[in-house]
């Protein structure tokens, strides 16, 4: 199959590889494959240090959650509408869809909801915790005394806390919780791990609660001061330590014994009333001090779950846009390498013209990356590569399958072919993931990148994906008439 090359960066990467094989052929301890395999890995190394850059890439940084006000929320608002836009601008030469259309008015018609409520007057409580702490208890007397006596709009409903749902999702944690303006949650003694991690969750999310210790009439007066004391040094960690309260919601029964006229004792149980001035004192200076803000911040969370929405809409679209522009290097790189006999020299191929690959995507995905930076991503995805093993393990892999079919494992470049473009495809769609989570830059977080190489590894390397993999990589570079015996061989 002939291929059009029309980018330098692939011309370079390709005279490199023929030029290595060159110095091949004139080896006599090549004869073997093993000592041609070694060969090939010298000059994938020598391929990546020559593409690499001294980097300067940024540190992840952590999210700074603005002080809430009003502006703060009216920014996250344009924020979202910018999004919307692009949304709109991108599908606007495609024929889209009538879900899209109506996507895209819906997301529209929350801006304006949005923006309404910046003025809202009503204040949403959630009460929430793990199982048996007294939310339900909590509930009932907040709403019976509290709110009773309260002149201001509030709605209270609880929630069971469960765990997971900050591990394993915090997307649908943020999604639940964002529609209330304050969380009281509640706990019986000192944190336990998953609480905390909760609490910490929502601090990040700018979203404001007050840790509840209920039951505390269960401890002796001696042991209260060292827990109020353990809780506040751990919520000190999130800057939190101040949103401590202490209540008895419902109070265990006493025994009360009274002395009577005659002599006698009797006994008879009653029940405590519940102590939660500590609680409701807090909340009245929250409402009286703080309550637009409390709006405000509800309405920037609110606001970005619905730019994230928005933002996944138009990921798809590019996503759509980007595997075709990945099948077309992976087959450039696959030409490439069966071109060239020398194994191992398919990762020193893939880098090159991954290089071009990382500047097309990064152009979909409106990231400002030059090919001069290209050349240093795709270095640094070559190593990456190397250090995790995956190119060792993917020429295993692919090798056990086309030992089966004898005339791609002994057409010259074969595995090579098979290699390449499969790496090819792996750094791809690494990238789409990877582009799909960051906002416009020009630096790459090569940690973050390295753990989504590894995940789409892990996600190609089921047996018939493979197996399909390469059928198609044959079709694509195999001579016609050898092209339907190879495929059926795969196949079986």
């Amino acid at each position: 199959m002939a291929v059009k090359l029309q980018r330098p960066i692939l011309v370079g990467g390709i005279g490199l590889s023929l030029l290595l094989w060159l110095l091949d052929s004139v080896q006599n301890s090549v004869a073997e494959f093993g000592g041609t395999a070694m060969l090939g890995i010298m000059a994938a190394s020598l391929g990546v240090w020559l593409l690499k850059r001294p980097k300067s890439l940024a540190p992840q940084k952590q999210t700074i959650i603005p002080s809430p006000t009003k502006e703060v929320a009216q920014e996250a608002i344009a924020t979202l509408t910018t999004t919307i836009d692009k949304l709109a601008l991108e599908v606007e030469g495609i024929n889209k869809s009538e879900k899209i259309s109506n996507d895209i008015s819906q997301l529209r018609q929350k801006v304006v909801t949005l923006t309404q409520e910046l003025e809202r007057q009503e204040l949403s409580i959630v009460i929430t915790g793990n199982q048996g702490v007294g939310k339900t208890a909590l509930t009932e007397i907040l709403k019976s005394q509290w709110m009773s006596a309260n002149s201001q709009k509030i709605e209270i409903t609880d929630i069971t806390w469960l765990p997971e749902w900050i591990t394993k999702n915090e997307h649908a944690q943020v999604n639940l919780l964002s529609p209330y303006d304050l969380i009281l949650f509640v706990t019986t003694g000192d944190l336990i791990d998953s609480e905390f991690q909760a609490l910490s969750k929502l601090t990040t999310f700018g979203q404001r609660f007050i840790l509840v210790w209920n039951k505390q009439d269960l401890y002796l007066l001696d042991q209260k001061p060292q827990i109020i004391q353990k809780i506040k040094d751990t919520l000190s960690t999130i800057n939190s330590e101040e949103n401590l309260v202490g209540i008895s919601a419902r109070p265990n029964s006493i025994k009360v014994r009274k002395y009577q006229q005659d002599g006698s004792i009797q006994e008879s149980i009653e029940q405590p009333l519940p102590e939660i001035s500590g609680l409701t004192e807090k909340l009245n200076q929250l409402l009286e001090k703080e309550r637009e803000k409390l709006v405000w911040a509800t309405t920037r969370r609110k606001a970005e779950i619905v730019r994230l929405e928005a933002k996944n809409i138009l990921n798809q679209i590019r996503r759509e846009r980007a595997v075709p522009v990945i099948e077309q290097y992976q087959w450039i790189a696959a030409a490439t390498a069966f071109a060239n006999p020398v194994p191992a020299l398919d990762l020193l191929a893939t880098a090159a013209i991954n290089a071009q690959l990382i500047v097309d995507l990064s152009a979909i995905y409106e990231q400002k990356i030059s090919l001069e930076q290209g050349k240093q991503v795709a270095g640094t995805m070559a190593e990456l590569m190397l250090k995790l093993g995956l190119v060792e393990l993917s020429t295993k892999t692919l090798t056990t399958i086309l030992k089966s079919n004898s005339i791609t494992f002994v057409a010259g470049g074969g595995i090579q072919a098979v290699s390449a473009a499969y790496l090819t495809r792996v750094a791809g769609m690494s990238l789409v993931e990877y582009f799909a989570t960051q906002t416009d830059s020009n630096s790459v977080n090569v940690e973050k990148l390295g753990k989504i190489i590894q995940s789409v590894f892990s996600k190609t390397q089921e047996n018939n994906f493979l197996k399909s993999f390469v059928t198609q990589v044959i079709s694509h570079i195999l001579p016609q008439e050898k092209k339907l015996e190879a495929v059926s061989t795969v196949a079986e």
